[in-house]
């Protein structure tokens, strides 16, 4: 005889809650797509920088506007 796995409507609410994020204020997040390379290289200097991604490529874009 199989057991039939129950859960429970603690577990299935717990599963469906969305974790919060938060963020600086004034940041808004958005979603791009970039070539697999360019990410790795990105990742290098933003790393030597001592600096997340998000960070390195913010600046970047700030320094391209200005």
């Amino acid at each position: 005889m199989v057991k039939k796995k129950t859960t429970t409507k603690k577990a299935t609410k717990t599963a469906k809650k969305k974790r919060v994020q938060t963020r600086a204020p004034g940041m808004t997040q958005i979603s791009i797509s970039l070539p697999a390379d360019l990410i790795d290289r990105i990742d290098v200097l933003a790393s030597e920088e001592n600096r997340n991604r998000s960070n390195f490529i913010a600046t970047a874009l700030e320094k391209v506007t200005e």
